[in-house]
Parts: C-alpha cells; structure tokens; sequence
C-alpha cells in the first residue's frame, strides 16, 4: 500500500500548513524505515542475541549475531501484521506486538545450502507454542509437569503464573544452538558422548562436560540430579 502509491501518502507535501509538512516528514521517513527493515529482517538477515549459556564456549550470553535468512531459505511471515523488531511483546508497553489474524500457512523459500552438521542455527523454540506469562522463562509443558494440579493448576493460578497464551510458530521465542544431527539419522547420547547412527562423534574442543553448581546450602536430590542428566 505504501509503497505502491495505492493509498495518496503524498498528500502533506502540497499542505499550505508548515507544522504539518515537518511533522509528516518525519513520519514519512520514520515509515518507510520501519518497512524497509521488516523487509529486510524476514527475507535476507536478521540480529540477535544469544539468551543463554549453552554455546559459551563459542558465543558467550549477550553477543549480538547477524543471521543470514537466505542460507536456509527464508521463511516467509505467519502473522504478518506485527510491530517490527518485537519478537511477540510490545517493548515499554507489553502486550502482543502482532495481531492473530490473517495467519498464513507455513513456508519457506528456496535457499542457497542446506544445513550441515556442526553449524550454529536459530530456531522458534518448539515448545514455546503455550507460555505462561509470568513464567516465560519456563516452558508451559515443563511448570505442568511440576505442578501437582498439571497443566490446570497453571491455568487456574493467573496470579502467580499469569495468562496462558498460545503462540504462533514466528512468534515464538528464538533459540540459538548448534546442529548435531540431520534429518533422518538417530542420535543417542552414551557416557557423556554423542553417536549418530551408531557412531561416536568426536566431542568439539574445549567442550564442557562437568559443572559446578553454587547453591544457597540447599540440598539437592539425587532425582533432580537424574533430571538434569
């Protein structure tokens, strides 16, 4: 619409009214930026920043990526009415930065490779379809299990958890990891090792295999040992 002239955007150059042509060019040229980044964001590269520990010895929490949309193939919008550069919440405001409907169905364009073993990769956490507001940092799936009233009892508790809301697949969070297996092989994990289809795969340099965990001197239990792995 903007960009086709189908809507008469141009109408304030010819205002008579001086505070108006400033003020429109401004919006203008704040316009036009908004939508050459959303463009440019879904179809070619994209920021972010690593959330979490798990690749630390490759990229630290906090460090910025430039991700190439085109390497894979870029997947066009779902929810394509949204509020660029907000992932699924308002910033300063809250609430949702996109709008449910229209939806479109899934797909992705046709990239220049494929995605081979070993490369770092982002990704819409499968899991983050249902997400408990005030809990985001948990999936839905993982407080239901601990809590003894199930997937209910989140719902029922909006006082400690929040609104449970459902989540498109663009509008999930994204998770920055590294690809180990491709599609079709099975991979097992074996005294702290990684075999795909049978075979050891040789660990990377300076990876990590041990931890240590400071606590506030509360005991933790052999069973929440086992579920950590």
């Amino acid at each position: 619409v903007y960009i086709t002239k189908f809507v008469p955007w141009s109408w304030w150059k010819k205002s008579e009214n001086k505070a108006i042509r400033k003020t429109m060019e401004w919006v203008d040229a704040i316009l036009f930026a908004l939508i050459a980044v959303y463009f440019i964001n879904t179809f070619f590269f994209q920021n972010y920043q690593i959330p979490t520990s798990s690749l630390e010895k490759s990229l630290l929490v906090g460090d910025f990526l430039a991700v190439s949309k085109v390497s894979y193939g870029p997947r066009a919008p779902i929810t394509p009415l949204s509020f660029p550069l907000a992932q699924h919440t308002m910033p300063v405001i809250g609430g949702k930065s996109y709008i449910d409907k229209p939806q479109w169905k899934y797909r992705r364009l046709k990239g220049l490779g494929e995605v081979k073993r070993n490369d770092i990769v982002v990704f819409n956490f499968p899991a983050g379809d249902t997400v408990a507001l005030n809990q985001q940092g948990v999936d839905f799936y993982t407080l239901s299990r601990y809590n003894t009233n199930g997937s209910a009892g989140i719902r029922s508790d909006q006082r400690t958890y929040g609104e449970v809301v459902f989540r498109p697949v663009d509008r999930r969070e994204n998770y920055v990891k590294r690809c180990i297996g491709l599609p079709g092989e099975t991979i097992e994990l074996r005294d702290d090792s990684v075999y795909i289809d049978g075979e050891l795969i040789p660990s990377p340099k300076l990876s990590q295999l041990t931890y240590m965990i400071h606590t506030d001197g509360t005991v933790i239990s052999e069973q929440i040992f086992q579920e950590l792995g």
